[in-house]
């Protein structure tokens, strides 16, 4: 990916940076957990990428669930524009291969239980 971004702006090297968390210690964060695509998850990642404010659309510490790449930004795409329903996107992604997951540190109060490796 680093790659694929330093050749999309056509200027600078790829860098990759590595964290670890000790899990044991998120207790008492807010977290939201994704297992899968659903249509609580695409309703989600839409209500992220429609925040036109400064101020985040939710309050959690920590999200963690399938990534939201460009092959999952065309069915969301489809949706938006009202080619597909609600179902048939979560459908959709769910026949896709290659599910990846991702974390997302949203606060202070999460990035501090991340170790540069």
């Amino acid at each position: 990916m680093a790659e694929t971004k330093v050749d999309q702006l056509e200027f600078g090297s790829p860098i990759v940076l590595a964290f670890e968390i000790d899990e044991s210690q998120m207790e008492g964060l807010n977290i939201l957990r994704f297992n899968e695509y659903s249509e609580e998850w695409a309703t989600f990642i839409l209500l992220n990428r429609r925040n036109e404010s400064n101020q985040p659309a939710h309050n959690y510490d920590i999200v963690f669930g399938p990534i939201a790449n460009d092959r999952v930004g065309v069915q969301l795409w489809k949706y938006e524009t009202q080619s597909i329903d609600l179902p048939t996107l979560v459908r959709n992604l769910q026949h896709m291969k290659g599910i990846t997951f991702q974390y997302f540190f949203g606060t202070e109060q999460a990035i501090k239980l991340l170790k540069q490796l």
